[in-house]
């Protein structure tokens, strides 16, 4: 157990955004090899506890967040693992049936690609865990594992940091990355805006008769957005949003029975679909919190913002969350403020509420839209074909590779 009792920083949360937000600030000069800077708090007992086959879950990662990535380090441990998205396509509504009826409207109406490069790529957690741990052990950050924080006071010159079974630590900055139920936050009286739920999502992989080319594939249901996102050759990851009652009917079916209903929701555009691994379903609350910021607090990823996950952009807000916070922390640095000076986290929230506020509204407004209005649904699903040759894909494109909505 480490000895020191004060960080310049300290991360709260070793899951994706914890690791990838410590790595980030860490190349921000704040301390040596010998002498680390910034800390990581970790309620696992030791590294790798996370890993495992407990995890079915992807995340997609944008062209964007494949540059920064690379510029830390991390990719080059991701690149032969990573799927890639060369095209997205989206349907609305329940498959046609019939030959004619795919004549006269194709199945899927709305896509888009980049010639030049990737859109995206897409990634198993546990990969990306390994490969975040790998370069965190590279780097000037001390890992503090089996810790949980039980009280958090910003009120003073430092922030100070308690647990049930260690000394309290004292830092500069706490940077929160304790995930959508984050305790730090409610540690620091941080109010969220959560909607109701209403939806489960079952996560699986399953493999595919026709392959799916690089092609992420998106169907707006009645009950909710089914996604289907490269994870390999003849393989892909399956995201499928349903009411939650439906999704805990959905998952207790025996497997044949589960892939004839994945069929029948998601249609024969892929031909046959096969469950290729056990099913896990997951809550979702989209939240939102109030502030972003308190006295030497910095919330980061799903503690502050966890987005509905029909787009794929939560990590890739994370990942602008750590790229905005390393430039604050830089040009404090530059005037020789320290990383708990107000004006980090003051420019902190103007570099990121507009997008993250425009992310939230479009996930959420989409899926609200698209799952609980079915004529407006409706009109909106035959708008598709417009959208496809209209200005507006353009910003759907540039949202997809890593640009900003707003």
């Amino acid at each position: 157990m480490t000895t020191r009792q004060h960080y310049e920083i300290v991360v709260v949360g070793g899951g994706l955004t914890g690791v990838m937000m410590a790595i980030a600030l860490s190349y921000g000069g704040y301390g040596t090899a010998d002498m680390p800077a910034i800390a990581l708090i970790d309620r696992a007992k030791q590294e790798g506890t996370k890993t495992g086959n407990s995890d079915l879950r992807t995340t997609t990662i944008h062209a964007a967040g494949k540059a920064m990535f690379e510029a830390l380090g991390i990719w080059q441990y991701l690149e032969k693992c990573a799927a890639p998205i060369a095209c997205i396509k989206i349907a609305n509504g329940l498959p046609t049936k019939g030959g004619l009826a795919r004549r006269r409207r194709p199945e899927f109406s709305l896509d888009w690609h980049d010639v030049n490069q990737p859109m995206a790529y897409v990634v198993g957690n546990e990969q990306l865990l390994e490969a975040l741990y790998r370069v965190m052990k590279t780097r000037p950050i001390t890992p503090i594992y089996d810790a949980e924080v039980s009280h958090f006071d910003g009120a003073g010159d430092l922030a100070r940091l308690q647990f049930a079974d260690r000394p309290d630590l004292t830092a500069q900055l706490v940077v929160a990355c304790d995930g959508a139920a984050s305790k730090l936050r409610d540690h620091a009286g941080i109010r969220t805006l959560a909607e109701a739920h209403r939806q489960s999502a079952i996560v699986a992989n399953v493999t595919l008769e026709i392959d799916h080319n690089d092609t992420a594939y998106q169907r707006f249901l009645p009950s909710g957005p089914l996604a289907l996102m490269p994870h390999g050759p003849h393989r892909a990851s399956l995201v499928w949003t349903l009411p939650k009652e439906e999704a805990d009917r959905i998952l207790a079916v025996d497997e044949t029975e589960f892939s004839n209903l994945l069929l029948a929701a998601f249609g024969d555009t892929l031909g046959g679909l096969k469950l290729d691994s056990r099913r896990l379903i997951w809550p979702l609350k989209p939240t939102i919190t109030r502030q972003m910021t308190s006295n030497h607090l910095v919330l980061a990823g799903d503690a502050s913002h966890a987005i509905h996950p029909l787009a794929g952009q939560g990590y890739n807000l994370a990942l602008g969350d750590a790229a905005v916070l390393a430039d604050c922390l830089a040009r404090a640095r530059a005037r020789g403020l320290s990383a708990g000076h107000r004006s980090v986290e003051s420019d902190y929230l103007a570099g990121r509420k507009l997008e993250v506020t425009a992310m939230t509204a479009m996930t959420s407004g989409l899926n609200r839209l698209m799952s609980f209005q079915p004529a407006i649904a409706k009109a909106a699903g035959a708008g598709m074909g417009l959208v496809n040759t209209s200005p507006v894909k353009t910003l759907f494109q540039k949202s997809a590779m890593g640009g900003h909505l707003a």
